[in-house]
């Protein structure tokens, strides 16, 4: 017991040693807290949006909810009268609702941030003027160019938001900046917590030695930029320089490295500066989406249409109820992303069906009774609620998420034609709490409205989101679904409404009553009496895409056509038309066997009816008149479906729709 008594004795007489190297002199502490701020915003809040249930803002900390500032970093003043921070605490470039920067003292006093005097948002500093904050006489504290390793250090800075505080630790070692070891960081053992970036690592005297930057990934160390370096950016200019790899949504296999740089003249206003640099930021964007594009987009050399595997692009089309995306996978072969959606009932027999792919998700608005399609269209609010409402998104407060039941009007509505020619409405609606937008692309559609949206950053959705969209809407391979009564009300709609229509849509008609049912629909057309099939409103009518190339330029064209009556009907009558095009010479072996089976008229395609589950079915080829048999440029394929054990009606209504249709 008496050598563990002597032992602590030891022990505790080494603490005031060991702390009088690492606790500050009071006047130092009260020198260095006197010349550090907050860096704050002002808190924005959204009158448009409308949740579930209401926002549990009385369960936030006092001074949390009571603050009209949003505390995000640190700023310190020098000697020199100016102020000065860590770049990446300001949003130096991008669509932003928080434009505004102030500092705030420790009396809670806010002042804003005028003009920019230093940037090098690569390094990572900044500094700044504040004309309205009058500085006390020998305010500001001294530099020192000189430190050692191991040596006590401290960060000073608004940790969490809540007050600045001085933490201490030991200045480890020093490491060169990635890129082209321009500089050495300062590694260092204090505390820093989001909220630190932009104070001053000081040492023993008070003395600032560096601007805390960031947290090591990896370990409990962070990084501090020497303030030496602040020197390389007082000759009058400010510089950004970022790299970035870059990749659009449905290239998977292809990511642009990017440079974007830019050099601006200072002293400017933040506001003029932060406008400046968004629109220079945005005009690298396009430009590496350009890059991209010229091998990606269809038609280019990469696409699918060039690529391996594309005469299988040509020769099929596909029966799709919710639309693909193509592709190019990570192993360079171009595929149609097929999607597992989920569905939500409307009321009035409307639904949303969606899913998430590729970063973005995809729904498909089905109109309920209640409204008309125009009305639907006519105002991106109404269909983007009833997303929300499928598929919604939600606000967390206080550690409750609350569903967001609508966010309002759009801020903004324009269109976009595709290179198919497809008119797409794009609108976006501010989220201002959390600075983000809902990015929502919507086609109109017989039954309907399909989109694809995204909830990202302002500065993401303006900047990049918009064009990764617009690029990935030009692989959306899409059929046509309606009843006959959407059909009607779909190629009725106004321009204003649907925008300048591609031509595979403006050559689809029809017209049905009692007595008849017409339509035409790319090469095909028919008339069709009421012994062949009886259309009513809810029959349903599909038209399918598939891809051609026409004069050398790739285009959507109209390939099939499906009818169905009420399943649920003794009379129940479906008809399904195919234009089967001969395959290009590269096709695969399964695709020219698909097609010398139509040749041949091998079964099913041999016109005898046969049963399968609660049905009978015929399937036989159309050959145009005028080609030669053995070696078609194209045949039809007709499938026909009845109830049950109905050989003799259905071989009747099959030559009666051949007779009843023309083929070209």
């Amino acid at each position: 017991m008496k050598k563990i008594f002597l032992s602590l004795i030891a022990l505790f007489a080494l603490i005031p040693a060991a702390f009088s190297q690492t606790l500050l002199d009071s006047q130092i502490i009260s020198k260095v807290t006197d010349a550090v701020f907050e860096v704050v915003v002002e808190k924005t809040e959204d009158t448009k949006i409308i949740y579930n249930d209401e926002l549990p803002f009385d369960r936030l900390p006092f001074s949390q909810r009571n603050d009209k500032y949003m505390s995000i970093g640190t700023a310190f003043l020098l000697k020199d009268g100016n102020f000065y921070s860590a770049s990446h605490v300001f949003a130096l470039y991008g669509d932003t609702v928080q434009n505004k920067y102030f500092i705030r003292d420790s009396s809670g006093k806010t002042y804003p941030v005028d003009e920019i005097l230093t940037l090098s948002n690569r390094r990572d500093f900044i500094s700044f003027s504040v004309p309205s904050y009058k500085p006390k006489a020998d305010q500001g504290l001294e530099v020192s160019k000189q430190y050692n390793m191991n040596s006590n250090v401290f960060s000073v800075g608004n940790a969490l938001g809540d007050g600045v505080i001085i933490r201490n630790g030991i200045l480890t070692s020093e490491t060169d900046e990635d890129r082209n070891g321009e500089w050495k960081w300062l590694r260092f053992s204090a505390a820093a917590s989001p909220g630190n970036s932009g104070g001053p690592l000081i040492n023993e005297k008070g003395e600032v030695i560096g601007i805390v930057t960031m947290k090591s990934q990896n370990e409990n160390l962070n990084y501090a930029l020497p303030i030496a370096e602040v020197d390389t950016g007082k000759d009058g200019k400010g510089i950004i320089d970022t790299v970035f790899y870059y990749r659009l949504p449905n290239i998977l296999n292809k990511k642009q490295y990017h440079n974007f740089k830019y050099t601006v003249k200072l002293p400017m206003k933040y506001t003029q500066l932060h406008e400046t640099l968004t629109k220079a930021y945005k005009d690298s964007i396009k430009e590496v989406v350009g890059i991209m594009a010229k091998d990606y987009a269809p038609g280019s050399p990469k696409s699918f249409d060039k690529s391996k595997g594309n005469a299988e692009f040509f020769y099929s089309a596909y029966n799709t109820d919710f639309p693909y995306i193509i592709y190019l996978n990570e192993s360079g072969t171009w595929s149609y992303g097929g999607t597992n959606t989920k569905s939500y009932d409307l009321e009035d027999n409307g639904s949303v069906d969606y899913c998430s792919l590729m970063g973005y998700v995809l729904t498909k608005v089905n109109k309920p009774d209640s409204i008309t399609l125009e009305e639907l269209l006519a105002n991106p609010r109404t269909y983007v609620d009833m997303i929300l409402e499928g598929s919604g998104i939600y606000r967390t407060v206080a550690g409750e998420n609350v569903t967001i039941k609508s966010l309002g009007e759009a801020t903004k509505v324009e269109q976009h034609v595709d290179t198919f020619g497809r008119t797409w409405t794009a609108s976006y609606f501010d989220i201002n709490f959390a600075d983000s937008v809902l990015i929502c692309y919507a086609l109109p559609m017989p039954n309907g409205v399909f989109a694809v949206y995204d909830t990202c950053s302002r500065s993401t959705a303006y900047c990049e989101t918009c064009h990764d969209i617009e690029f990935a809407l030009d692989f959306v391979y899409t059929s046509y679904f309606g009843k006959l009564k959407n059909w009607k009300e779909f190629l009725a709609l106004p321009e204003s409404i649907t925008g300048k229509q591609p031509e595979f849509l403006k050559n689809i008609s029809l017209e049905y009553d009692r007595k008849h049912f017409k339509f035409s629909v790319g090469d095909i057309s028919s008339n069709f009496a009421p012994t062949v099939i009886k259309a009513d409103d809810d029959t349903r009518f599909i038209v399918i895409n598939s891809f051609t190339n026409q004069g050398g330029k790739l285009k959507l064209e109209n390939r099939a056509v499906s009818i169905y009556t009420d399943s649920k009907n003794p009379d129940y009558k479906a008809i399904f038309i195919k234009r089967i095009n001969k395959p290009m010479d590269n096709a695969v072996k399964k695709t020219k066997n698909s097609w010398t089976q139509y040749l041949n008229e091998v079964s099913p395609f041999d016109s005898e009816p046969y049963n399968h589950d609660s049905y009978t079915y015929q399937d036989r080829v159309y050959f145009v008149e005028g080609q030669d048999k053995q070696d078609p440029d194209h045949v039809y394929a007709l499938s026909f479906e009845l109830k049950k054990d109905m050989f003799e009606e259905i071989k009747k209504m099959s030559d009666k729709v051949i007779k009843s249709t023309q083929f070209k």
